[in-house]
């Protein structure tokens, strides 16, 4: 009876302290909840350098602006004795920095915070073919410095790929495969459409115009989009891409990395047309860069952990944002737990027979790093492999450790020859395997050698299928977002799993497995 009463003091006490900081989290986080959904958050940054030897110097690029499918906040601007000012131009919005002083070394910073959201266009396969008469899209028809919509060889170009398009989505996917299928170069130059369709090469900026440009001398408005495509880095290229006027929206088309009426979340729009990202006072000294730090979002609560909770006492924000612990040893530690509560339902009250606790956890989170598909196949090719190489050991009656030694050297060898093979044809997924899986399926290996010596290899085998089972719903849970980011954001979840693994451990009753075994028992 005082076992239990103190049991019970112990899951109180547990409990209270886990709702108290809980509850000092939920507040901040309520209060920071916004109505735009983004898919990705990144703190971004122009880094402008500049000094001019007998003039006063200018700087001028273009900035973000918010639409349906981005948010712009948090912006800071920051440039030592120079005069900032904005100005709209057409579509865009500009920036403009002027010093005050010549000889002098200047530093411009513009910070702010992108959230963006995917968008994915479908469409109508029967929208036909006719010519904008619009005058508001006549100047997304015309011919522009680099975009020679009339020039003869992109004419001929252009009446050759629409032989037998009788509707306009057809007519764009022969325009954008063509464009999309050039050879790609990293060509930093100015490139236009013709020169791009002459050399048969191009980078972004070349493939975006001629794919413009075709669309234009078929009567399709379309125009040049530029930006950054964010990346958890600092660089100092940009990027440019097309949108075609579809049914009273500008449908974006990325023909160098081949997005067809989509436009992936990490992508900045920064300006509309044809133009430089970036113009200054020629003949200075002048560097740049971009600098981008991905922002941990919060899905479910739909806030970023720097409006919330960055720096509460009792997160691991801080701690995964420094860089001190890898994420994905920080995202292991976390849910270890939740996977030894998993198995432990699966063992106790499913009545699930799996090689240990752990085993199945790890192969689980191996999965994480191959994908299930991959992660499942390599798992199924060692343990038949294991189970081949021990028939013959076992009839051989050598002793059990050089015979583990064996195995595991087979394992080995088979893992390099998937590495080899994967090389050979270009099989990302097979040449993507890290030390950290092989070590664990070699583990693997090892027990289930180990079970047949001991208990034959059928009941190895059905062990072996109800471990895969268990790991199975291990990688559901470990494969999700969702959980991980609450675990870090709220690392008392826990000690709740302590207190669900204590109630668990007072478990008498039958297992689920043991109805049928006892079910004369129980009539």
């Amino acid at each position: 009876m005082r076992r239990n009463k103190s049991l019970t003091v112990t899951l109180l006490i547990i409990a209270l302290i886990a709702f108290i900081s809980l509850g000092f989290k939920v507040k901040p986080m309520i209060n920071a909840y916004e109505d735009f959904l983004p898919k990705v958050v990144y703190d971004v940054s122009y880094n402008f350098y500049t000094k001019g030897i007998d003039r006063k110097v200018f700087v001028k690029t273009f900035l973000p602006e918010s639409n349906n499918r981005q948010k712009i906040s948090n912006v800071k601007q920051k440039a030592n004795d120079m005069k900032f000012r904005t100005e709209e131009q057409n579509e865009n919005l500009r920036a403009i920095w002027r010093a005050q002083s010549k000889d002098k070394f200047y530093t411009i910073n513009y910070a702010f915070t992108y959230k963006g959201k995917a968008v994915k266009y479908l469409i109508d396969d029967n929208l036909s073919l006719r010519k904008q008469s619009d005058t508001i899209l006549y100047r997304y028809l015309k011919p522009e410095t680099y975009i020679e919509v009339n020039h003869n060889k992109i004419d001929v170009l252009a009446s050759d790929l629409a032989k037998n398009k009788s509707d306009l989505k057809s007519l764009i996917k022969s325009i954008y495969d063509y464009v999309h299928n050039i050879p790609s170069a990293p060509i930093r130059d100015l490139t236009s459409a013709l020169k791009a369709y002459e050399q048969n090469q191009a980078s972004c900026n070349g493939k975006a115009r001629l794919f413009v440009a075709l669309c234009r001398n078929r009567g399709i408005p379309a125009r040049l989009k530029g930006g950054l495509i964010l990346e958890d880095t600092k660089k100092r290229t940009s990027h440019l891409w097309a949108e075609v006027y579809i049914t009273d929206h500008w449908v974006p088309f990325d023909v160098l990395n081949g997005h067809f009426a989509y436009l992936p979340a990490h992508y900045l729009e920064l300006y509309t047309g044809d133009h430089f990202l970036i113009t200054h006072t020629p003949n200075i000294l002048f560097d740049y860069n971009y600098t981008m730090e991905e922002n941990q979002h919060i899905p479910f609560m739909n806030v970023t952990t720097d409006d919330a909770l960055m720096d509460h006492p009792i997160s691991l924000l801080k701690l995964s944002r420094s860089g001190i612990v890898p994420k994905h040893t920080l995202h292991f530690l976390l849910l270890l737990p939740l996977g030894g509560l998993i198995i432990a339902l699966l063992k106790n009250v499913l009545g699930l027979k799996t090689y240990g606790v752990f085993l199945p956890i790890l192969i689980a989170y191996t999965f994480t790093s191959t994908g299930y598909i991959t992660g499942m196949f390599l798992f199924l090719i060692i343990t038949g492999l294991v189970a081949l190489i021990s028939v013959p050991l076992n009839n051989w009656g050598l002793l059990y450790t050089p015979k583990i030694v064996i195995i595991l050297t087979f394992t080995v060898i088979m893992i390099f020859i998937f590495l080899n093979v994967g090389l050979s044809y270009k099989l990302d997924w097979l040449t993507a395997i890290s030390f950290f899986p092989i070590i664990i399926l070699s583990i693997m290996a090892e027990r289930f050698a180990r079970a047949i010596e001991e208990d034959g290899t059928k009941k190895a085998l059905n062990n072996i299928l109800q471990t895969l089972v268990a790991t199975s719903v291990c990688y559901l849970v470990f494969a999700s977002t969702t959980i991980k980011m609450a675990l870090l954001i709220f690392p008392e979840i826990i000690l709740l799993l302590v207190i669900v693994t204590l109630l668990l451990g007072k478990w008498i009753g039958l297992r689920v497995s043991e109805y049928r075994r006892f079910s004369f028992i129980i009539r």
